[in-house]
């Protein structure tokens, strides 16, 4: 395993991690740990889970931020009553003054592929994070029980220093997801586009005569020809997919410098 992304950051710089899944998640620890010899990290994240909140912004109302117990040293950690998007525009905005230079959000317990990214709230962070020109990433995984895998950490940590990097523009967006390492391990990285295809979503009448919108964020892969580069079929190949997209219309952006970059420091860890 080579560690060549070691030397490679010239800058001490501001990080903010955040998730969808609350502060406790042990997704966002991981994320956190991943990152934390790379810069200044400060875990700022909704009290409880968001999943689902896509770009949701708490306008109008309240939100409270409070300082809570970190589970790594030397990282502060926030606590929003509010929504990921909230989480990074009062960790930016609030707690670092503007002097964010890069947001990293997950570790996400599901992929986030495909037309999931645009109700994702572990996603939609990094889409607002992109928005008010910090460099912004998403990390996901299919589950958590490789979440502190050490191949997973080296590669966040990479693909991390790659987007603090001078050669990358402020307000880059970029989305990782990592293979289901339990069927075939990690067997590299490759680029990827979002994958065409539809939402499975169920509604249910409830006992108060309301409704619940459900689906576990599932995309309706049933009969789904996998087309080759798209993330669901890199993911399927048991690798890891990284996906770069113009923040201003989400466009996919296969030529993308920095991700190429990213790609190459991810396949170095990887071996």
């Amino acid at each position: 395993m080579h560690l060549g992304w070691a030397t490679s950051t010239i800058l001490y710089m501001n990080i903010l991690v955040t998730n969808d899944d609350g502060f406790e998640n042990p997704g966002i620890w991981a994320l956190a740990k991943a990152v934390r010899s790379l810069g200044e990290v400060t875990v700022v994240a909704p009290v409880d889970n968001q999943s689902g909140t896509g770009c949701s912004i708490s306008f109008r109302k309240s939100v409270n931020v409070d300082q809570v117990t970190s589970k790594l040293d030397g990282v502060n950690c926030f606590a929003v009553n509010g929504t990921p998007a909230d989480s990074v525009i009062l960790g930016s905005k609030y707690i670092f003054k503007d002097d964010v230079d890069v947001v990293v959000s997950g570790i996400n317990p599901g992929f986030n592929t495909s037309r999931n990214m645009f109700i994702s709230g572990t996603f939609g962070a990094a889409i607002i994070a992109s928005a008010l020109g910090m460099r912004a990433c998403a990390f996901s995984m299919d589950a958590m029980d490789h979440v502190n895998d050490f191949t997973v950490a080296n590669v966040i940590t990479a693909i991390t220093n790659e987007l603090m990097s001078p050669e990358t523009p402020s307000g880059s967006l970029f989305n990782v997801n990592f293979p289901t390492i339990s069927v075939s391990g990690i067997n590299g990285a490759e680029g990827s586009a979002p994958a065409r295809s539809d939402l499975k979503m169920n509604v249910d009448l409830q006992s108060d005569g309301g409704y619940e919108i459900f689906s576990g964020l599932k995309v309706n892969i049933d009969g789904l020809e996998l087309t080759s580069g798209s993330d669901i079929e890199v993911l399927a190949r048991g690798k890891v997919a990284l996906t770069a997209l113009d923040g201003t219309n989400l466009n996919y952006l296969r030529d993308d410098q920095s991700l190429h970059r990213m790609i190459d420091a991810a396949n170095r860890v990887i071996g």
